[in-house]
Formats: C-alpha cells, structure tokens, sequence
C-alpha cells in the first residue's frame, strides 16, 4: 500500500520505484477528489500514467482541469462509483428527504446548493445519519439502556472515544430497516454494504467534442451482476487501445543481467578476432538464440555475463 500524506501534500516514499518496481499493473486510488487530483498529478509528472499503468479511481475528478500534454495518458483511467438508480422501481422517503433539506436551509443556508445540486454522496450521508439517530433512539428507549445508551468510554486522543454501549448500538443498526432518501436502508452483520439497493457504476476517460471526460461501460444494481448501461461504451485501454492490458509488470525497455555458462550446444563460446585485430567472445546455441526471441517479443534489453566455471 502506497500512502499520500495530507499534511504535506506529497507521497511517502519514491513512487516511481514503488510502482515500477511492483509485480501489479493495476493501481487503485481511494482519497478524496482534492487529493486524488494532486496524486494524479504527481504521477502524471512522473510518466506512471498510462499506457504502462492502469488506474481505478474511487472519486470523481475534472479531467480538464490537467494540462492538454496529458490527456493522452488519461484516457484509460477507470472511475468506480457508488449512484443512486434513477432508473430503478423503488421509491425513496421524500418526507424524510424535504425534511433534511429544511435542516439544510435552516441552519446552513449559505451553503445549500439547491436540491437538484446535491451529490449523491450527501443522499447517502443523511441517510446514513438517519440510521443513527434511529438505532440511537430504539436503543435508549429501553429502560435498561436509557441511562448507559450515551455515556462514552473517554480519551486523550478523540478517535479511541467510544460508547459504552457500542456492541448493543452496532447490533441495533445492523437490524434497522427504512426507506431513506436513497434507496431502501438494510444491513447484515456479515456485510460492510447495504444489502439491497445497491449501484454502483463504472466508467471509463475519453475524449469527446467537450474534451476529456468519464463515459459509463458497466453498471452494478443489487440483486443482478455487472452489466452493459442502456447507452453502451467501449472500453478505451491504456494505449488508447481496444485490447485489454496485462496486469502484471512488462519487461520493455528494462535492462536484464542474464548469467550463461559455456555449455555446448545450449552454449557455445568462439574467440573470434574483427576488423580491427581486437578479440572477442561471441557466443551460439540454444541460450543465446533463446534469448534473442525473449528479447525481440518482450522488449527488454539484455546485458548477457558469460560465467566462468569453477
């Protein structure tokens, strides 16, 4: 795992070692937009954009908002969200959906965006609110709990403050079912994820007549699979190809130091003199044939070291 420091905007560690150095291909970069531009950037600065590297985003970011020179390496990057389904047949809580929007206007009025302007993750985030003050109020009303239901466990450091009662409050969300303002609200105790009404989609960077931007390829809606969007999109593949890329390291352009030992036929070592009266050493046979296949398909340049038997 690869860790961006938010405190002073910048990798920790050297990230072109990191990447190229590493087995994968695939990189998966889950921060917040604002830092997820930064760390696009970075890498963007150091060519691990494209089309040696395939990155899966997990926040929306302006692809127009980086330099002309790159938007060939961008057009690739893959964009993984979780979406409300406007296309879906359940309905969602428009009482409770007006009535956090009054809350909004009443307490933060400056900034409320207007109701067609709320992102998806702020739907989710009151729905996750209400799930909250729903399992805290069905926790403390019983008699039993009324009293312990909101007593912390405190601490000097504010992450490790806890309730008291939090395995009680764990098992009563688990169990709280709703129709928030999303989607309807279900969980297990053997998932992260809401159960049902799930939707996630993934889409893809390409150029357009607006510039660079992400297009839809696939869509996942609990209880189905992934599958094709109404308005189908191909794939564009780091290269801006069509064929799918290797997820593990490519050998092009990097240079290998390969031991042989004289060994005939599968090595044979010859003397030979040049033009120029020097001598030198040539080597035939099967290896070094081997390797110039190897050579030509992959793309690596070979530094071949004739070891000397003992």
């Amino acid at each position: 795992m690869i860790e961006f420091d938010i405190d002073i905007f910048n990798i920790r560690g050297d990230l072109q070692r990191l990447l190229t150095k590493s087995a994968t291909r695939i990189i998966v970069l889950w921060a917040e937009s604002i830092y997820t531009s930064l760390i696009v950037q970075y890498a963007l600065d150091q060519n691990l954009v494209g089309p040696y590297f395939t990155w899966i985003l997990s926040s929306r970011i302006s692809l127009n908002s980086f330099n002309e020179i790159y938007h060939q390496n961008l057009i690739e990057m893959l964009l993984i969200e979780p979406l409300i389904d406007s296309t879906a047949s359940q309905s969602i809580n428009t009482t409770l959906l007006n009535a956090a929007y009054r809350i909004w206007q009443q307490y933060e009025p400056k900034s409320f965006p207007g109701s067609i302007n709320i992102n998806h993750y702020g739907l989710f985030a009151f729905d996750a609110t209400w799930s909250l003050i729903q399992s805290l109020q069905q926790l403390c009303s019983s008699k039993t709990n009324s009293i312990l239901c909101l007593l912390f466990v405190e601490s000097s450091f504010c992450f490790d403050h806890r309730l008291v009662q939090l395995k009680l409050l764990l098992d009563t969300v688990s169990a709280t079912e709703f129709l928030g303002v999303s989607s309807s609200i279900q969980f297990s105790v053997h998932i992260t994820d809401q159960i049902k009404d799930s939707y996630y989609s993934i889409k893809n960077a390409q150029l357009s007549s607006n510039g660079l931007s992400f297009v839809p390829i696939l869509e996942h809606s609990e209880p189905s699979y992934w599958r094709m969007p109404t308005e189908e999109n191909v794939i564009i593949w780091p290269g801006n190809l069509l064929i799918k890329p290797t997820d593990q390291a490519m050998l092009k352009d990097v240079r290998l130091r390969i031991g042989v030992m004289e060994s005939p036929p599968f090595t044979i070592v010859e003397n030979v003199i040049d033009a120029s009266g020097k001598n030198t050493t040539q080597l035939y046979g099967y290896v070094p044939d081997l390797i110039e296949l190897l050579q030509k398909r992959l793309g690596f340049i070979s530094d071949i070291q004739l070891e000397t038997s003992n």
